[in-house]
């Protein structure tokens, strides 16, 4: 049996072998709940994406400001993101939609010089709301992101996305293949380790 945390549904997933009786589930879970309060009492607040907020973008802590006046639908600067209001969407839903391009154009530019580095290139650079990774490469050299990576810091995406387009040259994770990640991303180990203690961190974020 195995029981994990999804922190997109801030909820837990049990998984039970073949032939489990439901009962031997519920038992499972039951003699779990002094690991599953503290799990959910580590988990930060969750933080709703609003103009006046201010949110760690790429490792910035970025104000989001509404700008009526922009004539494009976005300008980041080092402290603050303003955003032209659209009247068609919530405010989450904008900010949502800004960060999400952000990011894209961030992971997008990162893969291609990665691959390049590499002898290789990619497809397509897609984003999703993950619950179990940060990334995935696909035989069609389709890259595919959790959109939460705007929230880490920028070395973290340049380590993840150094980690999808090794897998173009080997779909495993052998020594090999961390061999190659560390060539195009020489301190992946502090970025990995990263990911691995805030990671939870990134999903405190909700429209």
């Amino acid at each position: 049996m195995y029981l994990r945390y999804i922190p997109t549904e801030h909820g837990f997933s049990l998984t039970l072998p073949q032939r489990t009786r439901f009962d031997e589930g519920v038992a499972f879970v039951n003699a779990k709940s002094d690991w599953i309060a503290n799990t959910l009492a580590r988990m930060p607040e969750k933080k709703k994406l609003r103009f006046g907020v201010t949110l760690p973008i790429l490792g910035q802590q970025v104000q989001i400001l509404r700008d009526p006046e922009l004539s494009k639908p976005f300008k980041l600067t080092a402290t603050a993101l303003h955003i032209r209001p659209d009247a068609s969407k919530s405010s989450g839903e904008q900010i949502e939609t800004v960060l999400k391009k952000i990011v894209r154009g961030e992971l997008q530019a990162l893969s291609e010089a990665k691959a390049a580095a590499i002898g290789r290139s990619i497809n397509r650079v897609t984003l999703r709301d993950t619950r179990s990774r940060w990334g995935s490469c696909s035989t069609t050299r389709n890259l595919m992101f959790s959109w939460r990576l705007v929230f880490a810091p920028y070395e973290v995406l340049d380590y993840v996305a150094s980690h999808e387009v090794a897998h173009l040259r080997h779909m495993n994770h052998s020594a090999v293949f961390w061999s190659r990640v560390e060539d195009i991303c020489p301190d992946y180990r502090d970025w990995k380790d990263w990911l691995r203690d805030h990671g939870a961190e990134l999903y405190r974020f909700v429209k």
